[in-house]
C-alpha cells in the first residue's frame, strides 16, 4: 500500500466544499464553492505539448484573471472548460463564445468535476471604455485613466477614437493594457478604486465622478456613465463587494501587488489584508497571482501569493482569426514568496527541485509583428515591475529597472453596464 502524498491530503481536503456544491442551487455558477489555485495540473507538463488533458483542480475555484490561450479558455494557468452554448457577457451585456479575445479579462466560477475544471458562464470586463483623449509614447489616456498599451498595439490610434481597454491596474493607477478594441457603442464605463479627487470629490484615475457619495472613497467600483470634460456624470454604480459570490471558498486573482502602510494592496483597489515578506519589492509593485479568501465582509484574506516578473518575447502563430496567441510559461518566477501564507503544504507547487510541475502564470505579452494593428492583438509592454523611471514617474511611459512586460489588469469589474466590443469569427 503507497503511502499518502500531497494530491491525497488535497483530495481530502476538498471534499467538504465539494459536498456542498453539489447541494448547490442549479442556476448559474453563483454556488459553486471549493478551493482554489492549489489544486490544479499544468495545462502543459513538461515536455508534453498536448492540450488534451488540460489543468484539473479541486472543488469550485473563482477566478478572476486574463485569457491567454484558447483551447477552453486558459487564466491564471488553469484550464477551464465550457459547453458550446455557455452564457458570456461583455461589461454586462450578452455576447458568445466566439466573441471573447485572448487578452480579455475574465471572471468564472469554475467546479471540478472527474479531474475537470468548468465553468456555466464566463464574464468579460473592460477597465475603461470610451474616448482617446490623449496620446503619448507607449500609451493613451481613455476617460480619464492613463492606459499604457502592448507594443503590438501602440500605432493607429487617435484621439476621439471610441475604445474598451483589458488590463491590470497598476497601484499608480496606470492600466497595463492586455488588449485595446475599437467600441463603436455603449456607456462610458469605468472599473476601479475610487480616490480622493484634489477638489474633494469621489475620482478614479483622473476622472471625477459627479453623483457618487464621498463615502465610497476608497471602494472599487465600476460606474458608467455620460462623460464631460474631466468629469463623468455617473448613472450606473456598482461596488467590488458585489463581484464575490456568496459562500465561495477561494479565489484566485490575476493583479499588480504593492505595499502600503496596512501591509498590502492590489492597483485594483480591492480590499486585501496580508503580511509581506522580503520577497516584494518595497517601492512599486509586481504582477502576480493572489490565492485568496473572500471574508463576510468583501475583504480578501491572501493565502498566498505568486509573483512572476520575467520579460517579453515574440509570440508563435496565432491560435484564430483575430484572437491572438502567448507563448507559454517557460521562465521561473518567485513562485510561493512574497507573503508568510504558503500553500496548504507551506509552499507552491514544484517550489523544491522534484516537486510536481509548476504552476507559473505566463505573464510575457508578445512583441509586434509587421500585421500588428489597433484591436488585434495581445504585446508586450515595458513595466512588469514599478520602479522609478518606469510607468509610476510622472509624464514618463518609458521602461524602467527590471521592467517585465506590461500585464493585464487583474480583478476587473464584473457586472451591470452596457457596451459589447466588436464580435467576428473566433477560432478554436
Amino acid at each position: 500500500m503507497r503511502a499518502p502524498n500531497r494530491r491525497d491530503a488535497l483530495r481530502l481536503l476538498a471534499v467538504a466544499p465539494l459536498a456542498l456544491a453539489a447541494r448547490a442551487d442549479p442556476l448559474p455558477p453563483i454556488r459553486d464553492q471549493g478551493i482554489g489555485g492549489t489544486g490544479a495540473r499544468p495545462s502543459h507538463p513538461p515536455g508534453d505539448g498536448s492540450e488534451s488533458e488540460g489543468d484539473r483542480g479541486l472543488g469550485g475555484t473563482g477566478v478572476i484573471g486574463t485569457i491567454r490561450k484558447f483551447g477552453s479558455i486558459i487564466v491564471n494557468d488553469l484550464r477551464i472548460t465550457y459547453p458550446q452554448d455557455v452564457p458570456v457577457r461583455i461589461d454586462g451585456r450578452p455576447a458568445a463564445v466566439s466573441d471573447l479575445r485572448i487578452g480579455h479579462v475574465v471572471r468564472v466560477v469554475a467546479l471540478e468535476t472527474g479531474g475537470i475544471l468548468a465553468t456555466r458562464r464566463i464574464d468579460v470586463t473592460s477597465e475603461v471604455v470610451g474616448p482617446v483623449e490623449a496620446l503619448r509614447k507607449g500609451g493613451l489616456t481613455v476617460l480619464g485613466q492613463r492606459v499604457a498599451l502592448p507594443t503590438t498595439q501602440r500605432d493607429g490610434w487617435r484621439v476621439g477614437d471610441r475604445v474598451a481597454v483589458s488590463g491590470l491596474r497598476r497601484p499608480d493607477g496606470v492600466v497595463v493594457a492586455s488588449l485595446v478594441e475599437r467600441r463603436s457603442e455603449g456607456a462610458a464605463r469605468v472599473a476601479g478604486p475610487v480616490r480622493r479627487g484634489p477638489d474633494g470629490s469621489p475620482a478614479i484615475g483622473n476622472l471625477r465622478l459627479v453623483g457618487v457619495d464621498a463615502g465610497q472613497i476608497g471602494r472599487r467600483a465600476i460606474v458608467t456613465g455620460v462623460p464631460a470634460g474631466s468629469s463623468l456624470t455617473v448613472t450606473g454604480f456598482e461596488e467590488s463587494r458585489a463581484l464575490f459570490v456568496p459562500g465561495l471558498r477561494r479565489v484566485s486573482i490575476e493583479a499588480y501587488v504593492g505595499r502600503n502602510a496596512r501591509g498590502l494592496q492590489i492597483g485594483s483597489g480591492l480590499d486585501i489584508a496580508g503580511r509581506p515578506d522580503p520577497g516584494l519589492p518595497r517601492r512599486g509593485s509586481v504582477r502576480a497571482v493572489v490565492i485568496a479568501e473572500p471574508a463576510r465582509d468583501g475583504r480578501l484574506a491572501v493565502e498566498s501569493l505568486r509573483i512572476d516578473t520575467r520579460g517579453t518575447e515574440r509570440p508563435g502563430p496565432q491560435t484564430g482569426p483575430d484572437r491572438g496567441s502567448l507563448p507559454r510559461s517557460e521562465g521561473r518566477g518567485f513562485e510561493g514568496r512574497g507573503l508568510d501564507g504558503r500553500g496548504l503544504d507551506g509552499r507552491m507547487p514544484g517550489s523544491q527541485p522534484g516537486g510536481p510541475p509548476r504552476f507559473d502564470i505566463d505573464t510575457r505579452l508578445p512583441s509586434g509583428g509587421e500585421h500588428a494593428r489597433p484591436g488585434g492583438g495581445f504585446g508586450g509592454g515595458p513595466g512588469g515591475i514599478e520602479r522609478p523611471g518606469g510607468f509610476e514617474r510622472p509624464g514618463g511611459f518609458g521602461r524602467g529597472p527590471g521592467g517585465g512586460p506590461g500585464g493585464p489588469e487583474g480583478p476587473g469589474g464584473f457586472g451591470g453596464g452596457p457596451g459589447r466590443g466588436p464580435g467576428g469569427p473566433g477560432g478554436r
